[in-house]
């Protein structure tokens, strides 16, 4: 039987190493996964949100063409007036209502600090906005990650300048068409002047958390690591003691017993491999001292 001094130090020179190897491994693969997992995500998540971003402003400019292309000239050439079928911005405000029943996350506005309708009127992320495109008017777009409407979203905007077409509702309230001073008053929206940056017009998407994503994703991998390492070290503690600490120890008790003079019990490890080799040249060792120890007890004849 292997003693505990024979088997701890068998487990402290071959387990134990297979155990820290194991271990540096696991600590390694870590580090580099979970930094790794987490900068995927962040990168996914806004490639995502861009993509749907595009998707949003296409939308808003093919409605602004089709008004500008198909329903006004319709309207001049009646002599008709309807807001809607005249003014893109306007029938982007109508459609961004209906939409925003059915997909609140999102935002489609236009906004100015001199709003017909006050519901028009900027956040203050809107607003810085409108600043900065005041300050550099070579600015035709901006992108950026802010609160809008309560929530974080990946934000794209660009000016809205005033026209010449702007100033029939936009211009001296006196002039403008009584439908739009009935229905907003004649307290703002007015006064635009031709060429001013007077709003935006903004598209957001909805932006989920990004860093609790990242950082969820990256848990989920590491406990996935670890349950995978974990079932590898298992495996690896029974084959070791299976096949390397249990015959070594077999091999070093019959060493220590013929090294004491006990020839009487055999070592029989059928391997075909260097611990076999080992085994069988410690059995030959103890054949060869027990017919040795025989011999010497028949004395010489």
């Amino acid at each position: 039987m292997p003693t505990a001094l024979s088997e701890q130090t068998a487990k402290g020179s071959i387990s134990r190493r297979f155990n820290l190897s194991l271990l540096a491994v696991y600590l390694l693969s870590i580090l580099v996964c979970a930094p790794s997992i987490y900068i995927y995500t962040r990168q996914t998540v806004y490639a995502q949100a861009n993509t749907q971003l595009g998707l949003m402003v296409d939308m808003v400019k093919a409605i602004k063409d089709y008004i500008a292309k198909d329903m006004r000239p319709f309207f001049v050439k009646e002599g008709l007036f309807h807001s809607a079928g005249i003014s893109g911005i306007v029938a982007v405000s109508r459609v961004a209502q209906n939409f925003k029943e059915l997909q609140a996350n999102y935002s489609i506005r236009n906004v100015s600090d001199n709003p017909l309708n006050p519901a028009n009127k900027p956040e203050p992320l809107e607003n810085d906005l409108l600043l900065r495109f005041r300050a550099n008017k070579t600015l035709t777009e901006l992108k950026v990650d802010g609160i809008i409407e309560g929530q974080r979203m990946l934000v794209r905007t660009s000016p809205i300048v005033s026209a010449k077409g702007c100033l029939n509702c936009h211009g001296d309230p006196k002039t403008t068409p009584e439908q739009i001073t009935k229905e907003y008053g004649t307290h703002s929206g007015y006064h635009y002047r031709e060429g001013d940056i007077v709003g935006l017009d903004l598209v957001g998407v909805p932006m989920a958390d990004v860093d609790a994503i990242a950082l969820q994703r990256s848990a989920t991998a590491v406990g996935l690591l670890t349950i995978l390492f974990g079932a590898i070290f298992i495996t690896i503690n029974l084959l070791v003691r299976g096949y390397l600490i249990s015959p070594i120890l077999r091999i070093t008790t019959t060493a220590q017993a013929i090294a004491k003079g006990s020839l009487d019990q055999p070592l029989v490890i059928q391997r075909n491999d260097e611990i076999g080799d080992l085994a069988r040249s410690v059995e030959l060792l103890r054949r060869s001292f027990a017919q040795l120890m025989k011999r010497m007890k028949k004395g010489p004849g």
